[in-house]
């Protein structure tokens, strides 16, 4: 369990929370870019190529920028390869500040870039595990620290290398370690939740379908009352006239298109009758789910259909033909409510679902949308 904690990230383990939001590394961007135009100003005529200054903080907007792109719902999940390189441009940032720099006298611990840098790593947070975060933030720093002191070689302070070389790696090196330290301890706190025996209890498989069940017997009380009072009274009577024949032919006819009907439904259209729920199953792929699954998934569809501020007919659920004949799942719907209660309603529902799906995915823009497959 141990080694799960460093190789999964914090968005795998808990899609639902604030930190995971798909905002987090859009709004780096915006601090990155506010925070480094801000002390290219204030640093404005402490070098004698202050341009340069101007040309590196989009490069940090930039690569905050990518990171949202590349860590959106829908998109595979970020390797730590790729988020080397979106975080290229934000080194490059740093090697054009530091050049801006070189051999003036400007004030070393003054320095902008590498707290850029900083909210640049930070913003892996969510997407990467902790053991990615540490390797990804410790090759950026360390190149970046070793471009930057040759660069700034030539700047008069009165720092010695040691000191020196702590300022300038200092900060991306410490963001590195408490983002990956905040993502371990999201991960600790919740894979313990997912493998606990209260989801496993609910989703269990020896647990009676009652949803099913009661269905079935209210389809039989319905059909039972239309045959029996007809034939019960042919019996008393003992004889049959013409008009009961064809009575008999039309209740024939009925009860045969009843079980038609009842038998070309699956127990997804059993759990919200009516137009709460819209089912997309063509190719009838709902009856193959185990009873874990169908558990799981019917506890977080009852949950939506009950929750106020949902649109009719916005909640739909569609199953389709996956990879090696696998099921991929999607659920969508329109609903109104505030964030934070749409995450206590639906994060243990969601949870559940996690133990006997996989690559689960919450998409948070627009309509929510769930997406999972079934094996």
């Amino acid at each position: 369990m141990r080694r799960r904690f460093l190789t999964s990230s914090a968005q795998q383990i808990d899609p639902l929370s604030w930190f995971t939001g798909p905002l987090l590394p859009l709004t780096f961007s915006i601090v990155a870019g506010l925070y480094g135009l801000f002390m290219a100003l204030a640093t404005w005529n402490d070098s004698d190529r202050p341009w340069w200054q101007l040309a590196a903080v989009p490069c940090f907007v930039v690569a905050c920028l990518t990171l949202h792109v590349l860590t959106g719902p829908l998109r595979p999940r970020l390797t730590a390869p790729t988020a080397l390189a979106a975080l290229s441009t934000a080194a490059l940032g740093v090697v054009l500040s530091a050049y801006g720099y070189r051999g003036s006298d400007f004030a070393l611990e003054l320095w902008w870039a590498q707290g850029a840098l900083s909210l640049c790593i930070t913003a892996l947070g969510p997407a990467l595990p902790p053991l990615g975060i540490l390797v990804v933030g410790g090759v950026t720093t360390f190149v970046t620290s070793t471009f930057s002191l040759v660069l700034l070689g030539g700047i008069e302070n009165a720092w010695g290398p040691v000191s020196t070389v702590a300022i300038v790696a200092m900060a991306p090196l410490m963001a590195s370690i408490m983002t990956a330290v905040f993502a371990y301890r999201i991960v600790s706190e919740m894979v313990p939740l997912l493998q606990s025996p209260a989801p496993a209890l609910v989703v269990d498989p020896t647990l009676r379908d009652e949803a099913a069940e009661r269905m079935e017997r209210i389809a039989l009380a319905r059909l039972t009352a239309r045959a029996v009072p007809f034939l019960e009274a042919v019996v008393a009577r003992g004889t049959v006239t013409a008009s009961e024949r064809a009575l008999a032919g039309q209740l024939a006819r009925r009860i045969r298109d009843d079980l038609v009907t009842q038998s070309s439904l699956t127990w997804l259209d059993e759990v919200a009758p009516g137009s709460r729920l819209v089912v997309l199953d063509p190719e009838r792929r709902a009856p193959r789910m185990n009873h874990a699954q169908r558990t799981a998934l019917r506890a977080l569809l009852r949950e939506l259909v009950a929750t106020e501020g949902i649109d009719d007919g916005s909640l739909m659920i569609e199953l389709r033909a996956g990879e090696k004949g696998a099921t991929a799942v999607g659920v969508s719907l329109d609903i109104r409510m505030p964030e934070g209660l749409r995450i206590v309603h639906l994060a243990p529902y969601y949870l559940t679902l996690q133990t006997a799906v996989r690559d689960l995915q919450v998409d948070r823009n627009g309509p929510l949308r769930f997406s999972f497959t079934v094996d």
